[in-house]
């Protein structure tokens, strides 16, 4: 079925949140996307559940409200590629927020972290 989106960019969420699990996972680790459908009570209620997940060096908990505001950098020494803008993130929030969808993270230190967002299903005319 087909998702109601701009698909470049949702590209560009998947890319970024894809792009960051890759940097902040070690050797050994492992990045997975998962795809989950909840199928509401009408069809404008129908969405799909993306979770990216990584079994990275997790995210500091005082940092966590913080990671979806413009320029903001964990500590540079994080991560494989020390380099960015700090953007990233604050725009994968402000394109889910424009398909007036959620994102969520869950993460831990030294365990990893897990991003989930949701797209609605588009709406069939049949």
């Amino acid at each position: 079925e087909d998702v109601y989106c701009d698909k470049t960019r949702l590209n560009q969420v998947l890319l970024n949140l894809l792009s960051n699990a890759i940097k902040f996972t070690p050797a050994g680790g492992t990045v997975s996307v998962r795809l989950k459908q909840y199928q509401g009570t009408d069809k404008e209620r129908s969405l799909y559940e993306i979770r990216v997940k990584d079994t990275g060096c997790g995210i500091p908990k005082e940092s966590l409200p913080k990671i979806w505001d413009r320029f903001y950098k964990i500590d540079s020494s994080r991560g494989k590629d020390r380099k960015g803008t700090g953007l990233g993130l604050a725009i994968v929030k402000e394109i889910i927020n424009s398909h007036k969808q959620n994102i969520n993270v869950i993460s831990t230190e030294g365990v990893g972290t897990e991003f989930i967002f949701t797209l609605q299903k588009s709406v069939s005319e049949n």
